[in-house]
């Protein structure tokens, strides 16, 4: 007995320790936090086995579990894919005992006090060191540039989403806890802190959860003092964003910049091509405007919104938001669309020379379109991956890799023949420009020229005043530069063997692109704001997901009972998308679509059973608890938190996320933990 005894004392222990693992590490490390949650259960059922006292405790949702799970098993069996879904279903049936296993570790309610304290604490050291990366990020101007925040710890869409819980537990707890003032302040300043560490992740569906879950907490709290400024506040938000898209036209004689004209555009002014005294501003939805000096000549309207526009041969090539080309033809005055082609991967960068169209995908290498009368003459070259930038002349090909690679194909009439320089730079390559056997890189150093000499490539000198180039222009035998901070450049052209600054000057901001004609310097500014991204259906990221619903609902139509299995969907997509959609993703981003195609209607219910009833414990949790200190304020964060989890559940799909729906299941069971101790307090109120 004594023996016994001991070994329960170890276990408890080790309980706690793994406990305390798992709750420093949910907001910054899945790996070690999964090995504190099955290191707590393994312990626990070692502790059943020993003791024989069950420490797990119903929870209301076992019938809904065992439904969802034989939901799971169906649609594994009748999938196409059996072993990948018999995968999943071990985790999602892995993760569910979470819910009991945070019960189970809360042996009292100072406990449960302590554990969540551990967490909220981890959390904010976690939420202070991704803001001072933010902060670097911030300076660097790499929101403009990646319209994201960094990725530390996890993916910044995976890290907003878990900041939401953070920002929403501390906020429940600074509006309902009754308490002194210096924890107020405290609560509120952790509050502020943790929501600035959202808002620098960048990341739109963490927002508009978060958004959601303060408006049910303050709803639940019938703060209505509140909600109407906020409200009032988000409209005028929406109605003062401004998308940026100008143009501005500069006198460039003398080595002076004086403006001739600025103005904006209706769509968003992404690339300007200036062709033997016409001006061409691809304005993305408001199509090609052409220019004649300064002045609007004609505006051409396309199948689809473009980003840029390239001259091939006697023909121009317009580049889609879905990566479909349009080979226009130049009539007078007018343009027509004489053909539409595309490649077989996601196309993100391209370059005309030799008569040759070369289009890099970053999924499937690079396509050399030789005739633009006949589109189907190409060469492929599949063995390029991950590669995200193109430059060609009639020497070599010059591509870039985001692992910082440059590799350097040399060229017989226009066509690679062989791979002569594959070279990393591991001081973070941001741009490149190559022309006439000379590269230019801009790095971390400052920007450096390189030069290809007998088939091998050599530094030849290193300017460190200039850094962070994000747009190149060359046209009429002139090379511009501009940093993502807005500072330009006129560097010396042919290149010798140093880099030579003609002209230095300031611009207002970055610029998308720069060209020149004459004497003429055209720059283009396009900056969507972030806040009304979220109602343009032309975004790639929303056009994306609206075409994965799309083909959603289509796989569900065909397999409507029992789904296709709860698998990766990126093959069975690809068979149900339009050919020019090229961005393959392996869920719907949807919670609800995804789990309509994957369970088919069987499953989808249990889904939707599983969240009713979720609400509705939580609800009744903090309806008899609201009067009690600590757990009424735990259970309006809980409230918040699951909405939140929702809302981004609409673009995302955060259930199939192991960071998310731990957090999902753990603030679940930790809420149920509290309402068993404070039921003495129930009755005693009730009474």
């Amino acid at each position: 007995m004594e023996a016994n005894q001991k070994q329960i004392k170890i276990i408890d222990r080790l309980i706690i320790f793994f406990t305390v693992l798992f709750l420093i590490s949910l907001t910054n490390s899945i790996f070690v936090n999964q090995i504190g949650y099955f290191g707590a259960l393994v312990l626990i059922l070692i502790r059943y086995f020993i003791t024989k006292e069950n420490q797990f405790k119903k929870t209301g949702l076992e019938l809904i579990f065992i439904w969802f799970l034989l939901a799971e098993l169906l649609s594994a069996i009748f999938s196409g894919n059996n072993p990948q879904a018999y995968l999943y279903l071990s985790k999602r049936a892995l993760l569910i005992p979470l819910v009991y296993t945070s019960i189970a570790v809360a042996f009292n309610e100072q406990r449960v006090k302590t554990y969540f304290k551990i967490y909220i604490g981890a959390s904010l050291i976690t939420v202070l060191i991704y803001l001072f990366f933010s902060f670097k990020y911030y300076i660097n101007n790499l929101y403009s540039i990646k319209e994201s925040g960094p990725s530390l710890f996890q993916y910044p869409i995976t890290a907003s989403e878990i900041t939401s819980f953070t920002v929403l537990f501390l906020f429940a707890f600074a509006i309902n806890e009754r308490t002194k003032l210096i924890n107020k302040i405290l609560l509120s300043l952790g509050f502020l802190v943790s929501l600035v560490a959202l808002l620098s992740t960048y990341k739109r569906t963490g927002w508009i959860g978060v958004g959601a879950g303060i408006f049910v907490i303050l709803l639940m709290k019938k703060q209505w003092k509140i909600i109407i400024p906020i409200c009032l506040a988000i409209i005028f938000l929406f109605i003062y964003s401004k998308n940026i898209s100008r143009v501005e036209i500069y006198n460039f004689q003398n080595s002076k910049l004086k403006i001739e004209k600025d103005f904006k555009t209706k769509g968003m002014a992404y690339n300007v091509l200036a062709d033997s005294g016409t001006t061409y501003i691809s304005d993305f939805t408001d199509g090609i405007l052409v220019y004649k000096d300064t002045s609007l000549f004609k505006n051409i309207k396309l199948p689809a919104p473009v980003y840029s526009l390239t001259k091939w041969n006697i023909y121009f090539v317009a580049t889609s938001i879905d990566t479909r080309f349009f080979l226009l033809q130049k009539s007078g005055s007018n343009f027509n669309v004489k053909n539409e082609f595309l490649t077989s991967g996601l196309t993100i960068s391209y370059a005309s020379a030799n008569n040759y169209f070369y289009a890099m995908d970053l999924d499937s290498g690079l396509t050399i379109f030789k005739n633009p009368l006949n589109l189907s003459d190409t060469v492929r070259l599949n063995n390029f991956h991950g590669y995200t930038s193109v430059n060609v002349d009639s020497n070599y090909l010059v591509m870039f890799q985001r692992l910082n690679t440059l590799t350097v194909l040399k060229l017989q009439n226009g066509l690679p023949v062989k791979e002569i320089v594959n070279f990393s730079d591991k001081s973070n390559i941001s741009r490149f420009f190559y022309i006439d056997k000379k590269i230019l890189v801009s790095d971390k150093q400052g920007l450096k020229l390189f030069s290809i000499e007998n088939d091998s490539l050599k530094l030849i000198d290193l300017n460190k005043s200039i850094s962070e180039i994000y747009t190149w222009g060359f046209s009429d035998n002139r090379l511009f530069a501009a940093s993502s901070t807005g500072e330009f450049y006129e560097l010396q052209y042919p290149l010798g063997n140093r880099i030579k600054i003609l002209f230095k000057d300031k611009l207002s901001s970055q610029p998308e692109s720069i060209s020149n004609s004459g004497d003429n310097l055209i720059f283009t500014f396009a900056k969507e704001s972030r806040l009304l991204s979220i109602f343009d259906f032309y975004n790639p990221s929303n056009r994306v997901r609206f075409e994965l619903w799309n083909a959603g609902l289509k796989m569900f139509r065909d397999h409507p009972i029992f789904g296709v299995g709860d698998i990766d969907l990126g093959k069975l997509y690809a068979q149900y998308k339009h050919n020019y959609d090229k961005e393959i993703q392996g869920h719907m981003h949807n919670n609800f679509i995804h789990e309509l195609v994957t369970l088919g209607l069987f499953g989808f219910l249990a889904f939707c059973f599983l969240i009713i009833k979720i609400i509705k414990i939580d609800l009744k949790i903090f309806k008899e608890t609201k009067n009690i200190p600590f757990i009424s304020s735990y259970a309006l964060g809980t409230i918040g938190g699951f909405v939140a989890f929702l809302v981004s559940g609409l673009t995302e799909f955060n259930f199939g996320d192991q960071e998310i729906i731990t957090l999902v299941w753990f603030t679940f069971g930790f809420n149920l933990a509290l309402y068993y101790f404070s039921k003495n307090q129930i009755e005693k109120t009730n009474s």
